[in-house]
Formats: C-alpha cells, structure tokens, sequence
C-alpha cells in the first residue's frame, strides 16, 4: 500500500513539474523579443516578406513552415509573434512529452534540455526544434522495431526540417542481429576515430557530392548551396577538440567500454547515435553548416544518454553532479554562441 501511495505521488510530482516547466520555457520561447536570438530576426524577416508577396518556394523552407504562417495568420493580429508561439508550443511540449515518456531520469534530462537544446532549438533553430522532438518520439520504434510507425514519424519530421531525413539511417541501428558484443564495443570506439581519419584525408569532399547527387532537389538545393559558399571560404571549419563536443564525448568513450552494463536497449542506441553523430560531425569538418546541423540534430539524444549512465556506475551522486555541471557549462556556451546580450 506504501509502494502504491508512493508510486501515485511520484507520478503526480513528476507530472506538475513538467507542466511548471512547460509553461515557464513556452512563455520564454513564444513571447521573447525579437532579436533576442542570431534567428529571430531572419524569420521576421521571412515571414513579413511572405505576407507582403506569398511565394511557396520548397526547396527553401519546409511545407510546414508556410503552413503555420497561413494559421498564424488565421489566428493572430501579430503574424510574426504568433509563428513563435506555435513552434515553442509545439517544440517544448513535443520534447518534454518524449523525455518524460522514454527518459530512464527524467528530472536529469529535463535539466539537460532546458540548459541546452531549449536555447538551440525553441529559442532559435525552431523548425529543427520541432524535428528533433519528433525524432526523440521516433526512439521507441526504432528499439522496438516498429518500421510503419517511425517512418511516419521520419515522413513528419522532414516536412519540419529537411535535415531529418539523417533520422532515416537510426533505424539501422536498432537492428535486432545478434552481432558480437566485442565487436559492437570495438567498432563504437573506432567510429569516431574513423571520423577524424576521413577529415585528415579529405574523405567527406570526394563522397558528400555523390550523396548530394542521389538526393531528391528539395534536399540537395540548400547543400549545394552551402558548398558554393564554403569554396568561397564562408565558413569556419570545425574544431575537433570543441569544448562544446568534448562534454559528450568523454561520457561517450565511458559508456561505450561499459556498453555490456546497460540493461535499458533505450539507453544503448542513445549512445550508438552520438557516436555516428561523432563521426558525421569531423568527416564533414570542412563544411560545417552540414556537419554542423546534422550532428546537432543527432546529438539530441544525449539529452537521453547522459543520464543513463547513472544506472551502470555506483557513485550516483558524482554522476548527478557531473551531469548538472555539464547541463550549466553546455548552457555557457550556447548563451555565448547564440544569445545576442
């Protein structure tokens, strides 16, 4: 009878909570000031221009961009504001729903997200804010094996964000072939090593245009475009040793050697993920704005994966503290990076 009592009250906790903070960080993204973000301005812009002369051009911007512009329209005085109010709502709510739905620790991974991808996404990349979440939802099926369910949500979160479609490739790594296990360990701590090895041999430049060359136009258009543009030296390259990717890859290399320890399959793809984010990220060094989003769009997991590693190490507490101190370091250095004070 405790037990249940106990279980009740928790779930009741867990529930408030989440809703507290939904409301907290969809006011904060639905009603922040314009230019309070590197984006905000550039989707005023966008959208004040469709106003003015509405043009679909799809290969620019997703079907459900213009589609919430048209219902802002319909339901706000101020088209522009009301367009941030629909991504935040959708964004916070959709990531919250899959935190609390296929977190091992939730509290954790709610603490992540709001230092994080909160201010990456809901605060400034919003069409990749809602695609991510999407993505996240899409975590379940790919464990479980339900095809017909994450391609339809692959199918939603590409019409969100062109990007999504790197979620496609997930689905292969939830296979259930009995591979080794040694050889599982051995090939995840190579991965991003491989990556490196790639970059130093300009691997990326010689296979990116022969993938470009196979995809559909709405999805090699904007590629194409940021090639031209790293030619004429319009991007930095990556860091490898970014402080930004080295909080995940440490904890990535620890879980790794002790993958066998991890009971929850949730948990071990999460993991599996980054490290392909990993080696998506310094093959496509040279071109940043590629590399760059694909292994943000990806490393959304992490919001999953780094609190799991509470169930394979006895020293909970130094777990919880090194996870909060990263949640607050990672929150630095977006603020720093996209918040314009």
């Amino acid at each position: 009878m405790i037990t249940t009592y106990y279980k009740k009250y928790k779930s009741l906790y867990y529930n408030v909570l989440f809703l507290v903070v939904f409301v907290l960080l969809f006011t904060i993204a639905g009603f922040r000031p314009l230019g309070a973000t590197r984006d905000t301005e550039a989707y005023a812009q966008t959208i004040e221009s469709f106003l003015k002369t509405p043009k679909y051009n799809f290969n620019v911007l997703e079907p459900t961009f213009y589609l919430i512009m048209n219902v802002s329209k319909f339901l706000f005085n101020d088209v522009v504001r009301g367009v941030f109010i629909i991504y935040a709502f959708l964004g916070v709510s959709l990531t919250l729903y899959a935190i609390k739905k296929n977190s091992s620790f939730p509290l954790l991974s709610l603490i992540l997200y709001s230092c994080s991808f909160f201010v990456l996404h809901e605060m400034t990349q919003i069409r990749v804010g809602v695609a991510a979440a999407i993505f996240l939802l899409s975590i379940p099926d790919i464990v479980n094996r339900n095809l017909k369910s994450f391609l339809m949500k692959a199918a939603l979160a590409i019409l969100f964000h062109y990007s999504a479609v790197i979620m496609l490739f997930t689905y292969l790594l939830g296979s259930k072939t009995h591979t080794s296990k040694t050889y599982t360990k051995v090939f995840y701590l190579l991965l991003p090593i491989i990556g490196v090895i790639f970059a130093l041999f300009n691997f990326g430049k010689f296979l990116l245009p022969v993938i470009v060359g196979l995809l559909p136009k709405f999805l090699s258009y904007k590629i194409n475009i940021y090639l031209d543009l790293q030619t004429l030296g319009m991007f930095n390259r990556i860091k490898v040793l970014d402080i930004q990717y080295l909080v995940l890859l440490i904890p990535y290399y620890f879980a790794i050697i002790n993958i066998n320890r991890f009971k929850n399959e949730t948990d071990v793809l999460a993991f599996k993920i980054l490290g392909w984010m990993f080696f998506i990220l310094y093959m496509l060094y040279f071109v940043p704005v590629i590399g760059g989003r694909i292994s943000e769009f990806l490393s959304i997991v992490s919001i999953l994966a780094l609190p799991s590693l509470i169930s394979i190490i006895r020293e909970k507490f130094f777990i919880y503290f090194l996870i909060v101190f990263s949640a607050f370091l990672m929150l630095y250095i977006v603020l720093q990076k996209l918040v314009i004070f």
